[in-house]
């Protein structure tokens, strides 16, 4: 990984603004990031003799943590819905935005989007940021997460919210000489409203591997490339990395963790003491279950009879210990909104949704804050791939043929918590013909498997009701047969 060595002086020089001078520093942090999220926080042990290793027990629960909130948040593939925007939907609108639904989704399924969003979210978390990058070209199209240490980038001065140029590197072959160094790097920028691409190899020093640079234009009008930031405030550029903030207090969790299997270690075993015999005969005991011992006495001690006994371990640091461990543990899930879920922190709670929402209800307020990120970012990506085959019209009969329409994007986001919907459902139910109408609750509950339908298809679906009770009661009517008492 780039961040394991100097990066090269000409990814540095590629850049304009504040990156260029810090961003070496800038990579090598990132690489420690992710060192911690493999490893564990580090941490000292004390000096002790040559007989005894000191216990190093890394828990790794910065891993676990950061891996548990990206599951919650992207575990569930949030819904990305293709609307058309017309107020009277006619058949061919329908059908239009019908066909743009199956095109993206068809083409989400094919770069096995719900296993790069998962692992994106996880490499956004520890890295402190994340790039979205769509590659476009007549025939198909990709999508990929790069890192935070495979990346670095310029905006506009007056909008950081517009790319102008992103710079792309990977190390494809390490040395310890940078003449045996491969790097590739590749280049978007944009030039009088158009996008352009460059790729090339280099060695370590930047010299430039003959016959390996092209430069073309993509044919959009964006670079191809969003920035999701991890937190952060107004202004910055690299967001915050959720294992830096983790890593002193999974530190000293460790440390304590590890200091306490030391003391288990020196002290499980029960010390022996045995006074007023010669010292000579220790040399001849034995310590196996059963053994008799003849303890000579020491001619020094006028030939009293030998003592033995134990020193048994009262472990009285017991409740300090588990108290303060306790905290930091809770501390760690704190930072990141996660809650505790231990058997003996869960006896007796509610198992309901409601319950269930209750519990998780930190977690879902942290993750509502990161989704203003990545929300905009997945509307950005979907309106992109649309508009590529209007750019490219032969991707139409790979992922499906549709007329280009005027849409909206709307990205739902969907938590693994089961909800109460039965009883819901019964309470809305209830509440029909009384404070709400049939058509709200079939825009709330009426569609296939038990989603709402819009405005048109509930009013479409109230009709057809309304037709069905008409036919039944004209049949039901038609085939009574009226007969006098006795015939």
């Amino acid at each position: 990984m780039a961040a394991l060595r100097e990066l090269p002086l000409f990814i540095v020089q590629e850049l304009s603004g504040p990156y260029g001078p810090d961003v070496t520093d800038m990579v090598h942090r990132i690489g420690h990031w992710y060192h911690v999220y493999y490893g564990g926080a580090d941490f000292d042990t004390e000096e002790t003799d040559d007989e005894y290793e000191p216990a190093k027990l890394k828990s790794r629960k910065i891993r676990r943590l950061i891996s548990k909130q990206a599951e919650f948040m992207m575990g569930k593939i949030p819904d990305i819905k293709v609307t058309c925007s017309a107020r009277d939907k006619t058949e061919t609108v329908k059908q239009n935005e019908a066909a743009m639904q199956s095109y993206l989704d068809t083409v989400l399924k094919k770069c096995l989007w719900p296993d790069k969003l998962l692992k994106g979210a996880k490499d956004c978390f520890i890295g402190s940021r994340i790039l979205l990058k769509l590659s476009i070209q007549k025939n198909k199209i990709g999508i990929m997460f790069v890192p935070a240490d495979g990346f670095v980038y310029d905006t506009d001065p007056d909008d950081v919210d517009t790319l102008t140029k992103v710079v792309l590197f990977y190390c494809v072959k390490d040395s310890e000489e940078k003449v045996d160094q491969l790097w590739w790097r590749q280049i978007y920028w944009m030039d009088n409203g158009r996008c352009y691409v460059s790729e090339a190899l280099f060695d370590g020093y930047g010299d430039k591997l003959k016959d390996t640079e092209s430069t073309k234009p993509t044919g959009l009008d964006r670079i191809p490339c969003y920035v999701i930031l991890n937190d952060g405030l107004s202004g910055c550029t690299e967001g915050e990395s959720d294992v830096d903030i983790l890593e002193d207090e999974d530190s000293w969790y460790n440390k304590m963790r590890s200091s306490n299997l030391d003391t288990i270690r020196k002290t499980m075993n029960q010390i022996t003491w045995i006074s007023g015999t010669r010292p000579e005969a220790f040399d001849k005991l034995k310590f196996a279950p059963g053994a008799v011992w003849d303890l000579p006495a020491d001619p020094v001690t006028g030939g009293a009879v030998p003592t033995v006994g134990t020193v048994e371990n009262s472990f009285a640091y017991n409740s300090a210990y588990s108290d303060t461990l306790g905290n930091i543990n809770e501390n760690m899930h704190d930072s990141l909104g996660i809650p505790d879920l231990s058997l003996e922190k869960t006896q007796g709670l509610m198992t309901s949704g409601k319950g269930l929402r209750m519990l998780y209800w930190p977690l879902i307020c942290v993750c509502e804050a990161k989704w203003n990120a990545w929300r905009p970012a997945l509307e950005w990506m979907a309106g992109l791939i649309i508009q590529a085959a209007e750019v490219f019209p032969s991707l139409k009969g790979v992922y499906g043929d549709f007329n280009q329409d005027d849409h909206e994007i709307t990205v739902e986001e969907q938590y693994p918590i089961p909800e109460d919907e039965e009883e819901e459902r019964t309470l809305d139910l209830q509440e029909v013909g009384i404070s709400r109408s049939i058509k709200s609750y079939l825009m709330k509950w009426g569609g296939p498997n038990r989603k709402g339908l819009s405005p048109e298809e509930a009013e479409a679906e109230i009709e057809q009701m309304v037709k069905e009770k008409r036919m039944l009661e004209e049949n039901f009517d038609g085939e009574i047969d009226f007969q006098e008492p006795g015939e």
